[in-house]
C-alpha cells in the first residue's frame, strides 16, 4: 500500500485512470480524467475521475419506480469483484483504492443540481486555483454548492439554506463565462 504522500509517474497513473474510465464508461453519459493527471503533472498521488451517470429506473413496487445512478452500480460491481477497494463514499463522491498499486481513485459523480462545468473545473484544480475560483465567485454574487453554480449569496435561514437559482454550466467555458471570467 502506498503512503499518503507517495507519488507515481504520470504514465503509470494514466494507465490506471484509463482502465477505470473504460470500466465505468458504459454507465456514464460523460466521463473524464481530471486532477493532476489532466494537468499532466510528472508525478501524481491519486486518480480523479469526473463522471456524469446515466439514470436507470427500476420498479420497487406495483406502482412505484426508483431512480438509480448507473455509475454507482458500476463502482459497486468493481468493488465486489475486488478490482477496487472502497475507502469511503457518499452520494456524489467515492474514495477508492487500486489494490495492485495502492493508488487512491476518487470518483466525483455529477448529479442534479450539479453541473459538469463546475465539477470538472474544480476537480481539475490545482486546489489553490479551485479555492480562488470559488472565492471569486462569491465576490461576484454567486456561490458553489452541491457541485452547482448558484446566483446569489449563500445565507442561512435557521437550519435551511436559502435557495438561489442554479446557473446551467454544462462546460468549463460556460462556468467561466457565467462568472464573467476569461477561460
Amino acid at each position: 500500500m502506498m503512503a499518503d504522500r507517495e507519488r507515481i509517474p504520470l504514465a503509470s497513473a494514466l494507465v490506471l485512470a484509463r482502465e477505470v474510465v473504460n470500466l465505468l464508461a458504459p454507465s456514464c453519459e460523460r466521463i473524464e480524467i481530471a486532477g493532476s493527471i489532466r494537468r499532466r503533472k510528472p508525478y501524481v498521488g491519486d486518480v480523479e475521475i469526473v463522471a456524469e451517470s446515466k439514470r436507470q429506473s427500476v420498479s420497487v413496487g406495483f406502482f412505484e419506480e426508483a431512480e438509480l445512478w448507473s455509475v454507482d452500480l458500476s463502482v459497486d460491481a468493481l468493488v465486489a469483484a475486488g478490482r477496487l477497494e472502497k475507502l469511503s463514499g457518499g452520494d456524489r463522491y467515492t474514495k477508492l483504492r487500486d489494490p495492485r498499486s495502492g493508488l487512491q481513485v476518487d470518483v466525483f459523480t455529477v448529479k442534479p443540481p450539479a453541473s459538469w462545468g463546475v465539477i470538472f473545473t474544480i476537480r481539475t484544480g490545482p486546489a489553490d486555483f479551485s479555492q480562488r475560483l470559488v472565492t471569486d465567485a462569491r465576490r461576484r454574487g454567486f456561490h458553489v454548492r452541491e457541485g452547482a453554480l448558484h446566483k446569489g449569496r449563500l445565507s442561512c435561514d435557521g437550519n435551511r439554506w436559502a435557495s438561489c437559482p442554479v446557473i446551467d454550466t454544462p462546460t468549463e467555458e460556460s462556468f467561466f463565462e457565467a462568472l464573467g471570467l476569461p477561460y
